[in-house]
């Protein structure tokens, strides 16, 4: 009986849990620098191979770093680490000439290293330096990649600071300071975090910073950590103030006062003081939550839809539209709302799904709207996924197709919506769209004024329009700059084109859609120190009383 089970449960899959999770920095030094009039633009992306797999599949991809040779990439990719496999990894680095795509071919290509994550850990201070190779084998730079342990310890560390008397580096001005926190690897001390810029000051006072305690320290507090001061240079290096050393234990202890150090100024000048000196107004370690905490403390999702009904996507009525209803086959549109509409539906009280059109002409209005109630009345709401797609199915051959494709207006309608939702709950806006979009720089500014506000972006192409444009918003590849030269406060966007699950399940749709909005909805609540509610208690099902059944008499 024992072997025959054995034999029975051969083909059972088994799963494999990892022996630890790491994170990998990255860093570079004299690339090949591929631009004529300035520096290269470089950019990694990292490859593995799956269990069993020759495929090359993109596990990640740093920031861009603009006009640098040497860059230090602020990005960390987490990998699962096993030590029973061989996990093969492609480093891939290129001079970004085209911010619209992800596409490498449309890139410069500058080196790449074929490594194992097993090497990268069996080097001293699991520090892997190599050479990179051109695709003419030729030196084309050095790669240094760092490998840490993850140890998550449920706990972040909350500090603010400010400095006075920092030293004057600008000639026509005082000091541009921003700073540079590191902790100790080894070989050298890895970034961390880099702090916003206050310009034009020897006084700045920086905004608080959240981290979590094994970014910081891996999680042991007497490991040290190093804050390095910069004053910032528009135009080549920038200039170094001075850096002081101090553990995580030391902060929490107490010590508030440090003096930033130049060590070059204070071996030539025997009557050196500091740089500068910096204050700590707070030091605390608190409770990492996590996105289940807010879902679990009640607060709510609520979904936002609009459909793009602009003449491209063809008369509704005919086969070759993506807005016809086919009797048996979901079209693009349904199966996006359906995809997404689900998965969100239990986290929103009340099941209430404002549905909106843009693009087209609806009854009784002789103009193109570009934000309107998809019942093509004053109440927009819907009632779950049903009660979308009847709204969607019911009108949409109501309204006249016209165009052009903006996204403006419906992002500042969502915007709206969410400012108004309260502390615990997050909207998420879900665009399908056809085309490219005409309000390119509108839309930008929308996008960046709403990344202040509780909500997210997700965008879903449909039909064979080309969309690389799309991919300007979504924030993977650096912080979205609108034109007005305002930053987004943190990436909002997420975009997919329906194409790519076109011959799989629609559902998986969903998962990519959806993959980055618990970090979204983290970085909002952690930047506006929002806690989560207190647990929800299930409300006890009163005891069911039965009567008892009388004896009859003997």
């Amino acid at each position: 009986m024992h072997n025959k089970n054995i034999l029975e449960n051969r083909d059972m899959q088994v799963v494999q849990h990892p022996t630890s999770k790491v994170e990998l920095r990255f860093q570079c030094t004299k690339l090949t620098n591929l631009d004529t009039f300035s520096k290269s633009d470089p950019q990694i992306y990292i490859y593995h191979q799956q269990r069993g797999s020759k495929v090359w599949d993109l596990l990640d991809r740093t920031e861009k770093i603009q006009n640098n040779l040497n860059p230090i990439f602020r990005k960390v990719v987490n990998v699962d680490y096993f030590f029973e496999d061989i996990q093969n990894l492609k480093i891939v680095v290129i001079d970004v000439d085209n911010d619209h795509t992800y596409d490498l071919k449309k890139q410069d290509f500058i080196g790449e290293l074929d490594t194992t994550l097993g090497e990268i850990i069996s080097k001293p201070g699991c520090t892997l330096i190599k050479d990179l190779k051109s695709k003419s084998n030729s030196f084309a730079g050095t790669i240094q990649i760092v490998a840490e342990e993850i140890r998550a310890t449920g706990l972040n560390i909350k500090f603010r600071f400010g400095g006075k008397h920092f030293d004057k580096k600008d000639l026509f001005g005082k000091s541009d300071p921003y700073f540079v926190l590191g902790k100790y690897s080894g070989t050298g001390y890895q970034t961390v975090y880099t702090s916003e810029t206050h310009k034009n000051t020897l006084d700045p006072e920086f905004r608080e910073v959240m981290l979590k305690l094994e970014e910081l320290c891996g999680g042991d507090l007497n490991r040290p950590i190093q804050f390095e001061f910069y004053d910032w240079d528009s135009v080549g290096k920038h200039d170094f103030i001075g850096s002081f050393n101090t553990t995580t234990a030391e902060l929490l202890a107490g010590k508030k006062d440090f003096d930033v150090i130049n060590p070059k100024k204070k071996e030539k000048k025997s009557s050196y003081k500091n740089s500068g000196v910096v204050h700590f107004h707070n030091v605390q370690q608190c409770k990492d939550y996590t996105f289940l905490d807010y879902l679990i403390g009640g607060c709510e999702i609520s979904l936002m839809i609009a459909i793009d009904c602009t003449g491209s996507n063809g008369d509704p009525s005919f086969a070759g539209s993506l807005h016809y209803k086919h009797p048996t086959e979901p079209n693009e549109y349904a199966k996006a709302i359906v995809s997404v509409g689900n998965v969100l539906g239990p986290y929103d009280a009340d099941g209430i799904i404002p549905v909106y059109g843009f693009g087209a002409t609806v009854p009784g209005v002789g103009r193109v709207n570009h934000c309107f109630p998809m019942s093509l009345t004053d109440n927009p709401n819907a009632l779950g996924v049903p009660g979308v797609l009847d709204t969607y199915y019911q009108n949409i051959t109501r309204v006249d197709f016209s165009g052009p494709t903006y996204f403006a207006p419906i992002i500042n309608a969502a915007a709206s919506f969410a400012a108004g939702g309260g502390a615990q709950k997050y909207t998420i806006l879900l665009i399908i769209t056809d085309g490219e979009i005409c309000d390119m720089e509108n839309t930008i500014e929308s996008i960046v004024k709403a990344s202040t506000l509780p909500m997210s972006i997700v965008i879903v192409g449909v039909g064979n329009a080309n969309f690389d444009n799309m991919n300007v918003l979504d924030g993977d590849n650096g912080v979205l700059i609108a034109p007005s030269k305002a930053r987004a406060e943190r990436d909002i966007v997420q975009f997919v084109a329906f194409n790519q699950y076109k011959d799989k399940d629609f559902m998986l749709l969903a998962n990519e859609t959806l993959k980055e909005i618990p970090g979204q909805l983290l970085g909002y609540m952690k930047s506006r120190n929002i806690q989560p509610n207190p647990p929800r208690v299930a409300q006890a099902v009163p005891p069911v009383v039965v009567a008892a059944t009388p004896v009859p008499p003997k």
